[in-house]
């Protein structure tokens, strides 16, 4: 017996389309930051808690301090403008830091949607308001294999995948980090400018003109600018910093 298309999905909308939608709802969704039921199972924040995810309205591009107004750069970056623009979504505060932490220390995924969601509003903003360029491609900060093989993932590369869904935008690994250095957050600001010197490597030619490197937290830049002089020897490119998060040091 042969059934009409029409039979068929009105069928699967009934008997399993909108049984397991049911079953997702009735499942636990407890919000990342306090623990309570959240309103729908792909949700991983309540609204409170979501709502009080640091978020300045108006950030400079090159030094990502608060601005009074709409502007890309303020007054000092203005005379001095940046060699690679800078968007974060805020400071490295709670309860941002918290979500960097489970995603970062506890491998919580989810935080890893949440974060990109929450950065993907200040690249919006920049894009539509000309101030950037949209990216024809990301690039996640790399680890070295044997700190992959500790954690499991690359959490710069988690953010970097929910970002590329979000704004439609390639993904791409060509980089390497080559040499295994000490964790910047156990070192000064000036044992992380040295702490990077030539860790990364890039063979491949990438075939763009205009990329992003995404990580989690930005402090000095030294990692980013790092990785930036190494893909930059190979090739003229223009190059964005996107960061959840900017520590105060």
């Amino acid at each position: 017996m042969k059934f009409k298309n029409t039979s068929l999905t009105s069928w699967s909308r009934q008997w399993v389309t909108q049984p397991l939608a049911t079953l997702r709802q009735q499942l636990p969704h407890r919000c990342l930051l306090c623990f309570q039921q959240t309103q729908a199972y792909h949700q991983h924040l309540c609204h409170c808690c979501r709502a009080d995810l640091p978020y300045p309205p108006f950030l400079c591009l090159g030094c990502a301090n608060t601005l009074a107004s709409d502007s890309a750069l303020c007054g000092t970056c203005l005379h001095q403008p940046p060699l690679h623009p800078l968007l974060t979504a805020s400071d490295y505060l709670s309860p941002v830091k918290e979500l960097i932490s489970a995603l970062k220390y506890r491998g919580n995924s989810q935080a890893a949607f949440e974060l990109a969601c929450h950065l993907s509003r200040r690249i919006e903003h920049s894009i539509n308001q000309d101030y950037i360029k949209k990216p024809e491609l990301l690039i996640p900060v790399p680890l070295h294999r044997w700190r992959l093989l500790s954690r499991g993932f690359n959490q710069a590369e988690l953010i970097a995948n929910h970002l590329g869904q979000l704004l439609n935008i390639a993904v791409a690994t060509p980089c390497q980090r080559v040499i295994a250095t000490p964790a910047q957050a156990q070192l000064n600001a000036k044992q992380r400018r040295h702490n990077l010197d030539g860790v990364f490597s890039c063979p491949t030619t990438l075939a763009v003109d205009n990329i992003a490197l995404v990580d989690d937290v930005y402090t000095t830049g030294a990692t980013m600018n790092e990785l930036a002089n190494t893909i930059t020897k190979h090739q003229p490119i223009d190059i964005q910093y996107w960061c959840i998060a900017r520590t105060l040091i």
